[in-house]
């Protein structure tokens, strides 16, 4: 093709049909850039087909991660349900003079290993948004609400952490009260962790209902519950509402 409009300028030179020439350059000149035009716009479009595929990738994979959290949160929340119920109990024990009398050891060990015990934290998946971010295509992202969420999604989770690490504070204490205190062996022979680390059970069990007496003990449950409510009634539901809010936006990108 090109040795043909070679041809074509060279007979024109002969001829001295310079104008003609002219006109004829300009029109190649012309049809030279169009074909340079015509395969930036097909690159370019090659190239986005290539984002989008790319960015629905990811954002199907960022769901299935805010699915699953959104899972991990749900579990918590039954955990930190029944705590809460336990810690109250307890709580309510300390005030009621004949129900601590009249609590058998088996009742209490259960509500206390329930109310002492049991750790708060969500399961937080962020292998794909980690990745996303540090690899600098979270730009490729084309929703502005998604990006921003996901952007500023750490910071949220670091909050959170911050509470549920608050509350392990006094999951110490109250363990390192009941180590002083009270009797851990009684706890594991009248509920199943005897069995579960292999170790017979006692005849006879001191009994814990002398922790029920303890200002220090009530004082840390009080500052234990009213964490553990905070997390129930604030922290968790507002994660919850940004978790389905997220996983709303990418399913209506992405579908």
């Amino acid at each position: 093709m090109i040795k043909f409009f070679r041809k074509i300028r060279q007979k024109m030179l002969t001829e001295n049909r310079f104008g003609k020439y002219l006109i004829y350059a300009i029109g190649e000149i012309i049809l030279v850039v169009i074909g340079i035009l015509i395969a930036l716009q097909i690159n370019n479009r090659n190239e986005l087909i290539k984002t989008n595929s790319k960015q629905k990738t990811y954002l199907s994979l960022i769901k299935n991660e805010m699915e699953n959290n959104l899972n991990s949160l749900k579990e918590e929340r039954i955990i930190l349900s029944k705590v809460i119920l336990n810690q109250q109990i307890v709580l309510e024990l300390m005030q009621n003079e004949f129900s601590r009398d009249t609590i058998s050891e088996n009742q209490l060990s259960k509500i206390l290993v329930n109310a002492i015990s049991n750790d708060i934290s969500v399961n937080y998946e962020n292998g794909v948004l980690t990745e996303l971010i540090v690899s600098g295509n979270l730009k490729d992202i084309k929703n502005d609400s998604i990006r921003s969420k996901l952007s500023s999604w750490e910071s949220k989770i670091y909050k959170i952490r911050e509470q549920e690490n608050s509350l392990s504070t006094y999951w110490d204490k109250s363990n390192d009260f009941f180590e002083l205190n009270g009797k851990f062996r009684t706890l594991f022979d009248q509920t199943t962790y005897s069995d579960y680390v292999e170790i017979e059970r006692l005849p006879v069990n001191e009994s814990n209902k002398k922790v029920l007496n303890s200002t220090e003990f009530e004082n840390i449950l009080l500052i234990k519950l009213a964490s553990s409510m905070h997390l129930e009634k604030g922290v968790y539901p507002k994660y919850k509402s940004e978790l389905v809010e997220l996983i709303d936006l990418i399913d209506k990108e992405i579908n």
